[in-house]
């Protein structure tokens, strides 16, 4: 067998005789992570007020805030009773911080955007990338093996968002009575939506499906397959849960700041 083929990449960090605007996707995506980090930031630390707002009764929560655990009372935590800088988000971001920033998709795009490692195929990394080397996932990015466990909390997360959503759908005022629809009830649905087909086009969940096994062919194992197999046809869409699951996390957050210091207007759609 012969040594195969080098392909001559140019040395040099950036450097490659690609002539495609290879540089757009890592581009568009780094600028998008660091924005959603500096905004998440704002809200977090700088500007936490306004998380949520009633109307007819019902209650629409920001997705960042929510669950707002400080409504439940925890470890001596309320809403009235907890020190200044505490607000539900940093008592829950945690989680989901930690699982889509070990998402095997997730690693993807920061090992390119941030570390160019490499930024594109057949473009060239830093020669600090590697004098150091590929050393799997060691040292820091030992965290990254939590990934399964990061699922199992993100699972408990999205259950009580779909709870909040309910929270949108019971009126109970003078004009409105009983359960119905309102524009926020859309957009915590739709956000819990997206959350839902992210986590269920999970690389972790699918191994944890049907992956770990040998065979497919009798009593659960032939369900697991099925299963196994349903899941890696949402997979092959993964990126763009990710994405869009990510993105409305943060136009749910706006809208509801909005409605929140009257900028725009909720309405019920309808009330049976």
């Amino acid at each position: 067998m012969g040594e195969g083929i080098k392909l001559p990449v140019l040395n040099g960090l950036g450097r490659t005789n690609r002539i495609d605007n290879w540089w757009s996707q890592p581009m568009a995506m780094g600028i998008g992570l660091t924005a959603a980090l500096l905004y998440t930031f704002w809200r977090l630390f700088l500007y936490d007020a306004d998380i949520s707002y009633a109307l007819h009764g019902s209650t629409v929560m920001s997705p960042i805030f929510s669950p707002n655990v400080l409504e439940w009372n925890l470890f001596g935590l309320n809403e009235w009773n907890h020190p200044e800088w505490v607000n539900a988000a940093i008592l829950v971001l945690w989680i989901p911080f930690g699982f889509r920033g070990t998402c095997y998709y997730m690693r993807r795009v920061y090992y390119r955007t941030f570390f160019a490692s490499p930024t594109a195929c057949w473009v060239d990394e830093p020669d600090i990338n590697k004098a150091i080397g590929y050393k799997g996932e060691k040292r820091l990015f030992i965290f990254n093996n939590l990934h399964r466990y990061f699922l199992y909390a993100a699972m408990v997360i999205l259950v009580i968002k779909w709870w909040d959503v309910t929270h949108t759908m019971h009126f109970h005022s003078a004009t409105h009575d009983g359960y119905g629809v309102s524009i926020g009830t859309f957009v915590m649905g739709i956000e819990a939506f997206l959350l839902t087909m992210y986590v269920t086009s999970c690389h972790a969940l699918r191994h944890l499906a049907g992956g770990m096994l040998d065979r497919w062919t009798t009593g659960i194992s032939r369900v697991r397959g099925v299963l196994f197999g349903k899941i890696s046809v949402l997979n092959r869409s993964h990126g763009f849960w990710f994405w869009t699951s990510l993105i409305f996390v943060f136009l749910g957050d706006l809208w509801v700041l909005a409605v929140a210091e009257g900028r725009l207007s909720d309405m019920v759609l309808f009330v049976v």
